[in-house]
Formats: C-alpha cells, structure tokens, sequence
C-alpha cells in the first residue's frame, strides 16, 4: 500500500513578512492569499523496511523531478519525524516528491511541497494506527509548522493567515485567470526565509508590520466593493515594499532583473492607457503574477502572447 497527496502553491497579496514566534511560525502580520490549483506538487509515501525515512525525486508524468539539497531533504524528512510522532506512528516511509513548476524560484513550492507532505502523511499514519485521518483545520495547522505559508494552501481560493489561525474568506471573486511570468527558472541564490531574515535586522522593519495591516484592510474592503483598481494599487504598493526592503538589507540583495523592470513598466503603463488590467503582484523571486477576472481573458491572452515572443515561458 502506498498513499499520495497533492497540493497548490499560493500567491500572497498582502505578504507574510517576519515570524512573531520563529518555533511556530507564527506570522508578524496577517497575510492574503490567492491559491493556484494549476501549480501543484505531488507527494507519495511508500512503508519502507529500511531504519529511517528516505526522500527520492519523484518520476512521474506531468511533472519535474527535481533532486532536492541534502539540506532541503533533511528540512523535509524532519517535517515528516515531527508528523509522525504526532500522530504516533513508528513506520518507516520512502517518500518521493514532484512539482508540476519549477522548485526554489519564488512560486511558493515550499508551501505546495509541505501541505501535500502533510497530507499524505495524515492519510498514511491514520492507516497505520487506524485512527481518524484530522481535519483539514488540523493538518493546516501541522502544516505551518514546516512552512509558514503551507497552511494557506488548505483553503482556497482566498485564504486569510492572522497569527494561529488560517481560514477561506468569502470575497466577490471566486476565480481568477492567474498566470506567471518565468523571468528565471533557476533556484534562486538567497532563499525566502533568508530573505527575511536578512530584512529583519533593517531599522526600517518594525514600521513594515503596521504598512502590511493597513494594505490589508484597505485591499480587504477594495475586493468587498469590487473595487479592482483600487485593489491594483494597494497589490502593487504591498510588493514594491517589500522589494524595497530587500534592496535596503546588509548585504544589500533584489530579485528584479531588467527583463522585470521592463514588464512591470508595460503593465503599468498598459494600466495608465486603458484604466484597467490585472492585479500584480510579486514574491520573493524575479517572476512577477498576475490575476485577471473571468472577463478579461482577452487581455490574458494577449499579455502570454507578449510574454511569449520575448521568449518567455507563462505558466
């Protein structure tokens, strides 16, 4: 027997910058997400008879085998040791894992990869000691411990993560056209939570936390009234912030490339000319998100088709 799981990465557009509590991953400020059912990871669980867990690339049509650091394997393995003794289960597993996008390139395959580890392994360990398989609530929950931003890929399409609790919020767009452009598809050099740690040190960081709370009432009220561009501005302040404050860390570090530059000015000036577009926003990479409404896919496909003549790949 062998259990899978598989789970979508997310796009915060309200950013979860910093931890309250590093052991718990508690978030310094709330964060507002979009999840992306269409980029997902797949996790398989196999009982094993060797002395410990072991993690191999997963082979599997549809996806990308991807040979994870030793340092990411070990991050992983120990996420599944801590679900384990939750759940009290003293097997042994061979786990495997694919993304169907690229890993470590700021499209949020840490959080994709956790909360489908997750939960295959309350699948698993429910079978083992035939006990109840939690709730999703639960293994969000559980989730978080091994990434943050996992627990928001529970819920979906918009999800709200304010200190311990993560919940779906009900807003006026239930489905959005989202689309990346891949500016690299190599795994960048300074990680998320290195970028974090790196900001929080800043003298100006204390002051992001009150910004991100009042981005997030605004855009919170924005989407209610349907107030798209509105919410634009309020998605594009909320991640030039955060830009602005890997730019200002020590050593200095940023993302954006030229080819970045270049599409964020088209976007915003295609924004200017025709008093419309989508909302765009960016993580922690060079790739920059967009999310456009049901009745804009014409503007969808004309911007992939833009994106695609300068040779860039849109997933």
């Amino acid at each position: 027997m062998s259990w899978c799981a598989e789970a979508p990465a997310n796009i915060a557009l309200i950013k979860y910058m910093g931890k309250a509590s590093p052991t718990t991953n508690l978030p310094l400020n709330a964060s507002l997400s979009y999840t992306l059912p269409h980029l997902i990871t797949r996790v398989e669980l196999e009982p094993s008879t060797e002395q410990a867990d072991r993690w191999e690339a997963l082979n599997k049509p549809g996806f990308i085998p991807h040979v994870f650091s030793e340092k990411s394997q070990q991050r992983f393995l120990k996420h599944l040791a801590f679900l384990k003794k939750q759940f009290h289960c003293d097997a042994n597993f061979i786990v495997r894992s694919a993304n169907n996008f690229p890993h470590g390139t700021g499209l949020a395959s840490s959080a994709s990869s956790f909360a489908a580890l997750t939960r295959a392994a309350a699948e698993a360990c429910a079978a083992c000691t035939n006990t109840p398989v939690p709730s999703i609530q639960e293994q969000a929950n559980l989730s978080r411990l091994g990434s943050g931003s996992s627990c928001r890929s529970f819920f979906e399409p918009w999800a709200l993560w304010e200190h311990d609790t993560v919940h779906h919020i009900q807003l006026p767009y239930p489905e959005l056209i989202h689309q990346v452009i891949l500016i690299h598809e190599d795994e960048k050099e300074v990680s998320s939570s290195e970028a974090h740690k790196r900001v929080s040190i800043l003298p100006e960081y204390p002051a992001r936390k009150l910004r991100a709370e009042q981005n997030l009432t605004e855009l919170l009220q924005a989407l209610q009234n349907q107030q798209w561009e509105q919410a634009y501005h309020i998605c594009w302040r909320e991640f030039q912030d955060m830009h602005a404050l890997f730019s200002a860390s020590s050593p200095p570090f940023s993302y954006i490339t030229e080819t970045t530059h270049r599409l964020l000015n088209q976007l915003k000036n295609a924004w200017d000319l025709q008093g419309d577009g989508p909302l765009v926003t960016m993580d922690a990479g060079p790739n920059i998100h967009l999310l456009c409404r049901p009745d804009q896919a014409a503007q969808a496909k004309a911007f992939k088709h833009q994106a695609l003549l300068s040779n860039l790949h849109v997933l």
